[in-house]
């Protein structure tokens, strides 16, 4: 029950952390194609890490490199969303993260993944 609902949750976090990375781009302090450029590239970039270290099909598949990966988009997200003035939905990504995280490390999901992507 709990694991599922982890699941949930990091899938949610996820895609909270991409929208949080295209506000801030778009958001930042410099010409219209270059916050364009970063509302873009940033996310995809993300996701690109994501996708590679982090997914459950992903191609390196170790839980130190799933790990560096899911605590650089989880808290690059929440201190995104706190340079762009957004600081209570900052935190509460950061929390909502951190409790994620310690969860899927104390279930073995972070191990399940890799096994899994593994076969």
């Amino acid at each position: 029950m709990v694991g599922g609902l982890n699941l949930g949750v990091r899938f949610l976090l996820e895609l909270a952390s991409l929208a949080s990375l295209v506000a801030w781009g778009l958001r930042l302090d410099a010409s219209w194609p270059a916050r364009l450029a970063a509302g873009v590239l940033l996310p995809l970039a993300a996701a690109s890490c994501w996708g590679l270290f982090a997914s459950p099909k992903a191609r390196f598949t170790t839980a130190p490199g799933r790990l560096v990966c899911e605590i650089g988009l989880f808290g690059g997200a929440a201190v995104a969303l706190v340079a762009t003035g957004w600081v209570a939905p900052g935190v509460a990504l950061a929390v909502v993260a951190a409790a994620s995280l310690t969860v899927t490390y104390a279930l073995g999901q972070h191990r399940q993944a890799v096994q899994q992507a593994r076969g």
